[in-house]
């Protein structure tokens, strides 16, 4: 898989922090570039993190 394949669904991203930003006094409707960039970032690095802390048995990363 290429590094530039993108790991999130952008709109279920989007929908879900307007979602979570609609309890604030100031109200978003819009999601910027960065977030999304921040979004996956993040994704990518509890991944690896999760694989490298997974002992080396089994088939199953659980």
């Amino acid at each position: 898989m290429s590094e530039a394949t993108p790991l999130i669904n952008r709109s279920k991203v989007r929908q879900f922090a307007l979602t979570m930003a609609a309890n604030r006094a100031h109200k978003f409707n819009r999601v910027g570039g960065e977030f999304f960039v921040r979004c996956e970032v993040q994704l990518k690095n509890f991944i690896r993190d999760q694989v490298h802390r997974h002992p080396s048995v089994g088939k199953t990363i659980k």
